[in-house]
């Protein structure tokens, strides 16, 4: 593809700004761009409730960068506000349910009737998002309108619950903090500008400031922002939670026909906000309507990384080169063209770019194994799942240990254990690869290390840790971390996650622990894509705390965190691999 031009845009497309009236009478702005002289074209759409600068005449730059390859190929591009948000009329609601007489796919609906009424168009919509714009792509899927044929939910927002950007299993996460208190702000009228945080942002270390205020962090807003209420009021997965899951809806009954539109779901594993969620989306459409046409494309990528065309590397953690501009022309382009205009041909069934080697070398960053793009007919590949048991030593081994252990730490709320190095005077992306040796130092984090690897391991799929543990309070979090030990000692954090002990049955129905007595857990994490190259180590960690990613509990007092491996009560990792072990 060529490159797309200021001079390009200007000759070749015009901007209108509309009103579209939804069935109650509320308008929703919208910025239209219509190319010139093109006949009958497809249109591709972007609902969000950030803002679509620069409101007026002047062109958005999205033409010429993540948008560039439909405007080449001159489609109608379509930017909309959804209601209550900027230019838009309305009330906003956080993640609207799937409910009553209006909702995002009603408004999706109405918009692709005014669309298809008022524009030059062939009577195909694409709709696609990334981010919270990716949630309102997965309930375009619901709206039921005919044009509307194929969606691409990029890192959607689904469930704010379970893993995406509020909570990972029902632990509050703090990044929620800086970007909650300005965009949950109520707001009074339409405006074009970003609304101003309610409370100062916190200077300096985010440990220390956040560490200072406490588990109030949250409770002091209650008054400003609603939203915020409403989460406390919510601290189990009740119904309020249940039903703004968007994934929950993807069901045959609220399918059209049985199917809903074609759907590329797209994710990054290095994702620090909604990596939980397109899998979610991917895995609920293959189970529950199976005739739906469902692509997945995933790589080595943090949040949006596949809109950089030249994105490389996250931090100190290089990958491969050019794999945002992949998948733009090769894999997101051909979706929507194939099924927007009818030409071309399909991306395959599912494209997975797996991270693996990188180090440092002279002062510069070089690639020393550059992983090749996947392509298979449906995710995960069916892989053999060999167990990583915690043996003595501190040692991960593929034995089942002889005889009884146990291993113990303390979680101590005012010493927190970090999720990276260094001062974090923000929650960069950075930090979210940051070698981890110093919390393999640190006396309340278990570290376990798997020998040393001979022929390369391909890990693909969902790695489960399974724990026998006792506690000597009510509950506690638990939280691991998969790992990656090169040659040279980083320790590269290839995924983590969290839970607390207190909903080991149910995240509905939570049961305090009996102190002392030995309970299962087990953590799923999200899906990886990872090689593990000779030389390198498999290690598993093992703590209480990952601040300030993660709210502490309310319980301020320390608690001892003992986990046993007897008879048949034995401490695990089941790996999804290519190989056996």
């Amino acid at each position: 593809m060529g490159k797309v031009t200021v001079k390009f845009v200007q000759q070749n497309y015009i901007k209108r700004e509309v009103m579209i009236p939804m069935r109650d009478g509320v308008r929703l702005y919208t910025a239209v761009y219509e190319p010139v002289g093109a006949g009958e074209r497809p249109v591709i759409m972007i609902r969000t409730p950030f803002p679509l600068n620069p409101y007026g005449k002047t062109f958005c730059r999205d033409l010429r960068t993540y948008m560039s390859v439909f405007t080449e190929n001159r489609y109608i591009i379509v930017f909309q506000n959804v209601r209550g948000r900027f230019m838009s009329e309305g009330e906003f609601v956080d993640v609207r349910p799937f409910e009553g007489p209006v909702n995002e796919a009603t408004d999706t609906y109405d918009t692709a009737e005014w669309l298809i009424s008022n524009l030059n168009t062939n009577s195909s919509i694409g709709v696609k998002g990334m981010s919270y714009p990716g949630f309102y792509a997965t309930m375009a899927a619901l709206s039921g309108h005919p044009a509307v044929k194929a969606v691409s939910p990029q890192a959607p927002v689904t469930d704010w619950f379970m893993g995406d950007d509020a909570h990972i299993s029902g632990i509050p996460q703090l990044p929620l903090y800086p970007f909650g208190i300005s965009f949950f702000k109520p707001r009074k009228k339409q405006s074009i500008v970003w609304p101003k945080p309610v409370v100062p942002y916190p200077e300096g270390d985010l440990y220390d400031a956040f560490l200072e205020k406490g588990t109030s962090l949250f409770e002091a807003l209650r008054d400003k922002l609603p939203f915020i209420d409403q989460m406390l009021q919510h601290p189990n997965y009740d119904e309020f939670w249940q039903k703004r899951n968007a994934a929950a809806n993807l069901t045959k009954e609220n399918a059209p026909g049985g199917k809903f539109p074609p759907c590329l779901v797209v994710a990054g594993f290095y994702d620090a906000e909604d990596c939980y969620g397109p899998f979610e989306v991917y895995r609920t459409l293959k189970e529950q309507v199976p005739d739906t046409d469902v692509f997945l494309c995933a790589g080595p990528w943090y949040h949006g990384a596949w809109k950089h065309s030249k994105y490389s590397f996250i931090g100190d953690v290089y990958f491969t080169e050019w794999s945002a501009e992949h998948f733009r022309e090769s894999i997101e382009y051909p979706f929507f063209a194939y099924y927007l205009e009818g030409k071309g041909s399909l991306p395959s069934s599912v494209s997975i770019l797996p991270s693996g080697e990188t180090m440092p070398k002279g002062g510069r960053h070089i690639v020393n194994s550059r992983p090749d793009w996947e392509y298979m007919a449906s995710w995960p590949p069916v892989n053999k799942e060999p167990r990583l048991f915690l043996s003595n030593g501190y040692k991960l081994s593929a034995k089942v240990p002889g005889t009884a252990q146990e291993w113990s730490f303390v979680s101590d709320p005012a010493h927190p254990v970090p999720y990276t190095g260094g001062v974090l005077e923000s929650f960069s992306r950075e930090a979210f690869v940051a070698d981890q040796r110093f919390a393999s130092r640190r006396s309340d984090v278990l570290t376990f290390k798997g020998p040393v690897i001979k022929e390369a391991i391909k890990v693909e799929g969902v790695v489960n840790v399974v724990l026998w543990l006792s506690v000597d309070r009510p509950d506690a979090d638990i939280v691991v971390k998969l790992i990656d030990r090169r040659p040279d000692g980083y320790q590269l954090p290839v995924r983590f996650q969290a839970m607390p002990l207190r909903f080991r049955e149910s995240f509905s129905a939570p049961q305090p622990a009996e102190p002392g007595k030995l309970y299962r857990l087990e953590i799923k994490m999200n899906d990886i894509a990872h090689i593990f190259m000779p030389g390198h180590r498999i290690m598993l960690q093992i703590q209480g705390s990952m601040f300030p990613l993660l709210a502490l509990p309310q319980e301020k007092k320390p608690v001892k965190i003992s986990l046993a491996s007897i008879n048949s009560a034995e401490c695990f990792v089941s790996i999804p691999v290519c190989r056996s072990l």
